[in-house]
């Protein structure tokens, strides 16, 4: 097993834009390859920036995972600014490092067409555990994709599917 194994990881997925804000959300927790907790956000739960800092105040997580890291990190940045909110409200709250599983498959199947997450699915995972994982996750949220805990279970996959060939060590991005 390799130390980044041992770490403690959170998959996010936000569903939404920056004109409209964050429609759902979703985390997964995970450590040495299993899930730990999960938990799904929709807009009408209230303020976006109260339930992420509630669900992450007291987390230890090591690393955070997205695909396309950058929309979640700027969808954040919008409606949650972790710099002036989130940081008040825990100082012992951190972002990062990350890793991006768009970066990661790119760098590792640089002549595939496409690295969007449906493409990846269809490409290099088990659908049918998709479905099986997704049955016990998604509990608000729809069961397919560009729904945010679908989309965080492929992100999830697509990175496990790896983890014991590829020094995830090598993809850290330290913003």
């Amino acid at each position: 097993m390799t130390a980044f194994e041992k770490k403690r990881g959170r998959v996010i997925d936000f569903e939404g834009s920056t004109s409209v804000g964050i429609q759902q959300a979703s985390i997964i927790d995970f450590k040495n390859s299993e899930i730990i907790n999960s938990k799904e956000y929709l807009k009408d739960d209230g303020e976006f920036s109260g339930w992420f800092a509630k669900n992450t105040k007291n987390s230890e997580i090591e690393i955070w995972v997205a695909h396309n890291f950058m929309v979640e990190k700027n969808l954040i940045a919008q409606n949650a600014p972790y710099k002036n909110n989130l940081l008040r409200m825990s100082s012992s709250m951190q972002w990062g490092p990350w890793i991006d599983t768009l970066i990661i498959y790119k760098r590792l199947y640089p002549n595939l067409e496409k690295y969007t997450l449906s493409e990846l699915k269809l490409k290099f995972l088990d659908v049918k555990k998709i479905e099986r994982i997704a049955q016990r996750l998604c509990k608000r949220t729809k069961p397919k994709p560009h729904q945010s805990m679908y989309d965080a279970i492929v992100t999830y996959l697509l990175l496990d599917r790896l983890r014991t060939k590829v020094d995830f060590n090598l993809f850290l991005i330290c913003e």
